[in-house]
């Protein structure tokens, strides 16, 4: 029989929310530059729910979809070939919805070639209260390759609890590893002074190519600029929003 509801109070969200639909999917880009210098682009550039548009200068990631969510496993693979420039954004935000079964995941896999120039800025990631989300950048880049790349963290919608999130940034330059770091928030205290100390907003800058690149030029509360290897930096700042957070992240990270 119906399930009764009082009025004037909204029924209560189900328990086992529906998959998207896209339970497993593949979307993979390559650049690489031919005659007369013009870029070319192909691969799987749409796979719902992700699209790729290619405007001859910046590489747009769109959504289709309200993704991931349920049990989504997202797969997105980006070459850049030698010489090749391209800066990557999206168009909105990305959300991580409820999950069910096994969680949501979204793996990154980027290869950047010897002279190739990759500016990653997306939209942030934002984490809804009901998630259950593990994600995992790997960055293959050459010694002779400039990468600037993104990752912000949104830790909760508005007056909402944030949800699981493991979130892992892997980087090997010529094939050596030169950074491992990770954000769990199912680790305890996590939130608390010896992680992000209340902070709803989580961010990194990786910039690879720099040489031996001076140290940090300003000081900024909740921020801090790491040099794991020569040519590798790692800007990480911790705000109230994301205006603050990448504010922290320009003054610390000179080029």
């Amino acid at each position: 029989m119906p399930t009764l509801v009082p009025a004037g109070s909204a029924p209560a969200p189900p328990t086992n929310p529906p998959a998207s639909g896209w339970t497993d999917t593949e979307a993979s880009v390559r650049l690489r530059r031919g005659a007369g210098g013009t870029v070319r682009v192909d691969g799987v550039l749409c796979s719902a729910p992700v699209w790729f548009r290619w405007d001859g200068a910046t590489l747009w990631l769109v959504g289709s979809g309200a993704a991931p969510v349920g049990e989504d496993h997202i797969r997105v693979r980006v070459d850049v070939g030698p010489g090749v420039v391209v800066a990557v954004r999206s168009v909105a935000a990305t959300i991580v919805y409820a999950a069910r079964g096994a969680g949501t995941r979204w793996d990154t896999d980027i290869h950047v070639a010897d002279g190739a120039r990759l500016d990653w800025r997306p939209e942030p990631v934002i984490l809804t209260e009901r998630a259950r989300h593990q994600a995992t950048t790997t960055v293959h880049a050459t010694a002779g390759a400039d990468v600037t790349l993104d990752e912000v963290l949104v830790l909760g919608r508005a007056r909402e609890a944030t949800g699981t999130l493991r979130s892992t940034l892997d980087v090997r330059i010529d094939d050596v590893p030169v950074l491992l770091t990770s954000i769990d928030t199912s680790l305890p205290a996590w939130s608390g002074p010896a992680g992000v100390d209340g902070a709803a907003v989580v961010a990194n800058r990786l910039r690879l190519g720099d040489g031996e690149a001076p140290a940090c030029a300003v000081a900024q509360p909740g921020a801090a600029l790491l040099h794991p290897a020569p040519g590798c930096r790692l800007a990480v700042a911790t705000a109230a929003d994301v205006t603050d957070a990448r504010r922290s992240i320009d003054a610390v990270l000179t080029d």
